[in-house]
């Protein structure tokens, strides 16, 4: 498995960035990290590296943003137009700096929906992200820097840690196909 990540190096980053902001369920910061212990990163490679892959992430997330574009409208026939203003005025007000905080957290793969349900400016999502994901990015390529131990050890770590995960997502995904068989269709 190192070797394949190896072979991607930083395709692979700006790849996983670009798969994570389109909020496809996709954890790409553990390849991020092993990039980080696997390849000897200048702070400016790491600097330009982190900057291209948040603009990658934003352009990513166009795809949810453009979802929430075209759904916010049929929302806002569903809900109390009155209640949808007043969180659309919120969102303006204080929501903007929310998508640069939330977007290197979990909860950040909301963000892009709400952004475009309420129509948020494109050029300022999209800085607001890249201010959210960059900083983030470059930690997580710069953890090898800092560590000073055995990198080898870490990268055994990791790998088997990603075969750990490989199979379980395995298991979860026969299991749920298994029961999907099992049940009678009506």
């Amino acid at each position: 498995m190192m070797t394949v990540l190896n072979e991607l190096g930083l395709l692979g980053v700006w790849l996983s960035l670009f798969i994570e902001g389109s909020a496809l369920p996709f954890v790409g910061t553990v390849y991020i990290i092993t990039i980080g212990f696997i390849k000897n990163l200048s702070w400016l490679e790491m600097m330009s590296i982190s900057l291209l892959g948040s603009f990658l992430y934003a352009v990513g997330s166009y795809i949810p943003y453009w979802i929430g574009f075209k759904l916010g409208d049929a929302v806002e026939n569903k809900v109390n137009s009155q209640q949808f203003a007043k969180a659309k005025q919120s969102f303006h007000k204080y929501g903007m700096w929310t998508v640069a905080i939330s977007s290197p957290l979990p909860l950040g793969n909301v963000i892009p929906f709400l952004a475009g349900m309420t129509k948020m400016k494109l050029l300022p999502y999209t800085l607001l992200t890249m201010l959210g994901i960059a900083p983030t990015t470059f930690l997580f390529l710069s953890l090898g820097q800092f560590y000073d131990g055995s990198k080898q050890d870490v990268l055994r770590i990791i790998d088997q840690a990603q075969w750990i995960a490989v199979i379980f997502v395995v298991i979860i995904a026969v299991i749920y196909i298994w029961k999907k068989r099992r049940v009678p269709c009506h």
